[in-house]
């Protein structure tokens, strides 16, 4: 919404448990963005008190004791009072000094405070930064009608030297951004992916992603990478993105190493956040090993994932 991925928040007091804190975060940021939030030493034009959850698609979410919230928030002072609850709540008491503003949505919030096209202008601006955030690059995997542009890339020595001097996780470039030169055989690994169904949340089969394509346009339910031939190997998984700030890590970083006769498939994988909605990196790195643990062939991918926006479920 604001063009921002990740804020931190310091708080006056315990948050011990509920949602109805978030349509108020999100309108003091959003606020802010219009320059309309009253700063210290500023006098306000008008107190907002403000209760409501807030969902993925900006949709105002229920929340309970309505009514006892503007009870015990007293009188709003010298500037005039403004009441925000989810639309549907049960019947609240009107009070003294407080207009009573049922919101079904965001932009109903935004328009109580700041009008109704002031309130649609911040909303274009959220989907303008969606969609810069959206300038993918091509070849693109699109599920439902794949179009698969594939490409023969040249190892030279250099790159592969690269690939052994990489940051020791082995899954991120020096400057923090994925490592897309893809200078590496990639040919004994497999990468794929499996769709989630926009509108049921069902995950599909497993497609494996040809080396040309690193971009995949719709929602993911997991990536899985691996490998067949005779050795041992290190598999390593790593998904990133802006969510990664605020969820525990470990959860989206794998590592297996393990050997295999040449019968069988090692195989890992790691399963995306259902709720994405801004594009995040599958990285993979897949080392065979000699005795001495010290990798003699490596081959490494980075994969776009732009979650599709229509998901329902």
């Amino acid at each position: 919404m604001t063009g921002h991925p990740v804020y931190r928040t310091d708080l006056s007091a315990p948050i011990d448990a509920g949602v109805s804190w978030q349509l108020g975060l999100f309108l003091a940021h959003a606020l802010r963005v219009a320059d309309a939030l009253a700063m210290p030493g500023e006098s306000p034009a008008k107190t907002i008190l403000v209760t409501g959850g807030l969902d993925r698609d900006l949709k105002v979410t229920p929340v309970s004791h309505v009514a006892e919230k503007l009870a015990r928030a007293g009188l709003p002072g010298e500037a005039p009072g403004l009441f925000l609850f989810p639309k549907g709540s049960d019947s609240v008491a009107q009070m003294h000094g407080w207009n009573l503003v049922p919101v079904s949505d965001a932009e109903d919030a935004l328009a109580a405070c700041l009008g109704r096209d002031q309130a649609a202008r911040l909303v274009r601006r959220a989907c303008s930064s969606r969609q810069a955030l959206a300038r993918w690059r091509s070849p693109r995997l699109v599920p439902g009608a794949m179009s698969l542009i594939a490409a023969v890339a040249l190892v030279a020595l250099v790159a592969v030297l690269a690939v052994l001097n990489r940051d020791p996780s082995g899954l991120s470039a020096p400057d923090g951004h994925p490592d897309h030169t893809g200078a590496s055989p990639v040919g004994y690994m497999t990468l794929s992916i499996a769709s989630r169904d926009p509108a049921s949340g069902t995950c599909g089969s497993p497609e494996p992603v040809p080396p040309g394509v690193d971009s995949f346009e719709g929602t993911v339910c997991f990536g899985r990478i691996s490998v067949s031939s005779r050795g041992e190997y290190r598999l390593r998984m790593a998904l990133s993105g802006a969510f990664s700030h605020y969820v525990d890590q470990s959860r989206y970083r794998r590592e297996l190493v393990r050997k295999t006769d040449g019968t069988d498939s090692l195989v890992m994988q790691i399963d995306f956040p259902f709720w994405l909605r801004d594009p995040v990196w599958l990285e993979v790195v897949a080392d065979m090993l000699a005795m001495d643990g010290r990798p003699i062939r490596s081959a490494k991918r980075a994969l776009e994932i732009v979650p599709a926006k229509t998901s329902v479920y």
